[in-house]
């Protein structure tokens, strides 16, 4: 399953075909991606931990975490 996460993540990131041996996906992290804002967050656990300084995403976790092109903040002010 993880070739299949990585290649979606791929199409979906834009992340380039050499960067993604450097990418890092630990087991059992769900992974939230905006259609929307065509970005990738994490689920917060409620630990009040930062999950990207629990978790090690490799040298390549740039391309995974990039800021959200438009933000639901956005959506909220545009239908009022």
């Amino acid at each position: 399953h993880e070739n299949a996460i990585r290649g979606i993540l791929m199409h979906l990131c834009d992340i380039p075909v050499e960067a993604m041996n450097q990418l890092h996906l630990p087991n059992g992290l769900p992974l939230v991606y905006s259609v929307k804002g065509k970005c990738i967050t994490l689920l917060d656990d409620g630990s009040g931990k930062d999950p990207m300084d629990q978790h090690d995403f490799g040298p390549a976790a740039k391309y995974l975490f990039r800021p959200c092109e438009i933000t639901d903040d956005f959506y909220e002010e545009v239908s009022q």
